[in-house]
Parts: structure tokens; sequence; C-alpha cells
């Protein structure tokens, strides 16, 4: 029996050469680890002694999209690697810190929902060499990519007016704009228009702030450009942060 060990080994190789195969070669040291109750799928991090290490959770593992998230996680590093203004963590650090010091967010949710925003347009540009990967590669076809983002839209707010649920909320709209913005970017057609049919069954369950709002989220994560001074994505990042803030209040 192979042990879990072996599995992560294996997809690393698969998922390291199809990177140099795209010529997106990770030169530092990189390490695979698992953590079994971790509650998403997975992340990369740099480590204190130089390098990166990226670590898997028990459901990725189990999910049969391992390969695909190890890809994900070293377009990550690979970004990082190469200064993208979207991979400069001082510089989100501190247009972060400064969107959730100016509006004084004190809540656990409130902070996530900006995390949780940044972390939407990070994904957006790993995901834009991931899937130069993925099709040079022919790892995953066009129907697989479009069930996987499917799967990310609800079709349900939360069905209370509670402080909490409004940023819950904003939340989910923010997810939505991220799954149909990537099948944007990357030409993926809507089968039958369910991706869309869940947004719009979303929102008309909203306000008509976030029915507004939602054009230009989805707008913006669409539109990212992959060649943006530092100067340019911090101002596009504090505006869109800045957005998200007054919507969720």
């Amino acid at each position: 029996m192979t042990s879990d060990r072996d599995i992560i080994k294996n997809a690393a190789h698969n998922a390291l050469k199809m990177m140099k195969d795209s010529r997106l070669e990770i030169s530092d040291k990189l390490e695979v680890v698992l953590d079994p109750e971790l509650p998403f799928m997975g992340y990369a991090t740099k480590r204190k002694d130089g390098g990166h290490v990226i670590v898997v959770s028990g459901m990725a593992l189990k999910s049969g999209l391992l390969e695909g998230l190890l890809i994900h996680e070293m377009c990550h590093v690979y970004r990082t690697n190469k200064n993208h203004p979207s991979h400069h963590h001082e510089l989100l650090n501190s247009v972060g810190h400064g969107i959730i010091h100016k509006n004084e967010l004190t809540e656990d949710y409130q902070i996530k929902l900006v995390q949780q925003a940044v972390n939407h347009i990070q994904d957006l540009y790993a995901d834009d060499i991931a899937f130069k990967v993925f099709k040079e590669s022919g790892s995953f076809t066009q129907d697989q990519v479009f069930i996987f983002f499917l799967d990310w839209i609800q079709d349900k707010p939360l069905n209370s007016k509670s402080t909490k649920a409004k940023w819950l909320n904003v939340g989910i709209m923010l997810n939505n704009c991220f799954a149909t913005s990537n099948l944007i970017r990357h030409n993926i057609p809507d089968i039958n228009n369910q991706a869309e049919n869940k947004v719009q069954k979303f929102l008309s369950q909203t306000n008509n702030s976030m029915k507004k709002e939602f054009s230009y989220f989805r707008n913006f994560m669409a539109n990212l450009k992959e060649d943006i001074t530092e100067k340019e994505f911090e101002e596009d990042l504090t505006e869109y942060l800045a957005r998200i803030v007054r919507l969720a209040k």
C-alpha cells in the first residue's frame, strides 16, 4: 500500500517536472509536507532558513487534485521569486493593515474578509501561470476546470440581518467573482450558463448595493494586468479593498 508520504513525493515530482517543461522552473529549495487537520486545501510559505514549504491538507490528498494544487502553490512560489507586485508581501501587508487600521476593523470576521480579498488577487495571478502549465501538460480538461470553479459559486446568501452575516455575504460575493473571473480570464466556456445562473440567483437575494458593486469586483478581477508597477498595483489594491469594506459596512 502506497503511503501518504510516497503519494506526496510522487505528486511533487510530477508537478515540478510539469513546471520545468513549461519553462517555469523553481530553482530554490522546496519542501512539501502534509497537515492532515488543515481545514482547507493547502498553502505555500517562505522558510526562515531559505526556500519555501508547501503544506497540503488531508482533504487535498484524497481529492484527486493534488498535482493541480501543487502546481498552483508552486506558481505562488514562482511569482514570489520573480518579485511580481501581487506577491510582494511587504506591500500587501502595508495596504491590508492600512485598510484595517483606517476603518478600525477589530472583529475576526472583518479582518478575515480583507485577507480573503487579498488572497483572491494573489490566486488569480498564480492561476494565470498554472493554467499555462495545465494546458501544456494536458493535465486538466476545460470541463474539469469548469466543474471545479462551478463548485466554488454559492447561489444563496446567509439568511440573517446580523452585522457578521453582512460581512460574510460580501465574502461569498467575492468567491463568486473569483470563480467566474477565472473562467473569463482563461476562456473556459460557461456550460449551459450554469455559473452565471448561480451568480444571478445569489445576487437576486441580496441588496441593491451588492448587485451594483458585483460588476466592479468581477471586472476588476477579470481584467487584472500582468505588467503592472508596484505603485499601480498598490493604488488598485487600496481602491479594491476600500470598496469591499464600504460595501460590508
